[in-house]
């Protein structure tokens, strides 16, 4: 009983040092690990922007000189059909709200860094572009050339991926 009971001390420990140090932002590598144990909770703010992920492949085969010749762009994690079974087992769709939840997590990171800043260092741009190879390794065949995008657009208007983009990835082999 007391084992369980340390990890939940510490965390609220952390909290109330968190309520007193009054606005300040933690700020640090180490911090992201915790992140894991939050979801992300803007959504309560206010209505806004929604950020989506897009991919697309190269149709030809992929050869040094050759400039690729993309396929249009298409929804990497689409929205589940709700279904009255999920109130009992729903294990693919909180799968696919965490991955969500990572794609909020690396749009957060890209409006917070500043101008000169890489992207592809953050460990949110590695999980992401991780969790990208793992969706299309069954889609597509060892060595293709893809990309990705994040977007961000509002809810029941439709996306223009030139105008939403935020983010895209250069051009990557499976």
């Amino acid at each position: 009983m007391l084992f369980n009971l340390v990890p939940f001390g510490l965390y609220f420990g952390f909290l109330l040092a968190a309520l007193l140090a009054g606005g300040r932002l933690f700020n640090g590598q180490w911090l992201f690990l915790l992140r894991s144990f939050f979801p992300n909770w803007k959504f309560f703010h206010a209505l806004g922007w929604v950020p989506r992920l897009y991919w697309r492949t190269d149709t030809v085969i992929s050869l040094p000189h050759v400039e690729p010749q993309w396929s249009d762009w298409s929804l990497l994690l689409p929205r589940y059909q709700r279904r009255v079974s999920h109130l009992i087992f729903n294990a693919e769709v909180n799968l696919a709200l965490s991955e969500q939840n990572l794609v909020e997590h690396l749009s957060s990171d890209i409006a917070e860094s500043v101008e000169n800043e890489r992207v592809d260092a953050f460990v949110t741009y590695r999980m992401v572009e991780k969790m990208v190879r793992q969706k299309l390794s069954g889609a597509l065949r060892e060595g293709s050339r893809f990309q990705f995008c994040l977007c961000l657009h509002r809810l029941g208007k439709p996306v223009d991926l030139d105008r939403d983009r935020v983010l895209l990835s250069p051009d990557l082999r499976l």
